[in-house]
């Protein structure tokens, strides 16, 4: 979901992707992901899981993780892209994780995404 808004926010002067520490390799989207981004008028059902790896740390400009935990354990695995990594929750007016919502309720998916959608808003005023 993180991916498909901030493509929509960013817009085309920036590439997006995601990775998960935890992801099973080409696994899809979930059905709740899927709807509640459609309700917002993105397809992300193309979209397939892939794993954090070092060449995907090396492209990006920023690594943007979800929570202060993931940040931690990428810049202990990864400590050269340290310097890159700024959870998203760091980049708005409060410090808070973003809790994952694999699992749970299609209301737990719909609050997820409104608050990414306000934390890459917020990003966005930042790098502009």
């Amino acid at each position: 979901m993180a991916e498909g808004l901030a493509k929509k926010i960013l817009g085309p002067g920036f590439d997006v992707g995601s990775a998960g520490m935890g992801a099973w390799e080409g696994q899809p989207v979930s059905e709740h992901a899927l709807n509640v981004m459609k309700a917002r008028g993105i397809d992300i059902s193309a979209h397939c899981a892939r794993q954090v790896s070092p060449g995907l740390l090396e492209e990006a400009d920023w690594i943007i993780p979800m929570t202060k935990e993931q940040e931690a354990r990428l810049t202990m695995l990864y400590p050269k892209y340290a310097d890159k990594m700024r959870r998203l929750g760091a980049w708005g007016s409060a410090d808070r994780n973003i809790v994952d919502p694999y699992g749970g309720s299609l209301q737990t998916y719909e609050l997820c995404a409104d608050e990414i959608e306000k934390l890459i808003h917020e990003l966005k005023m930042k790098i502009k």
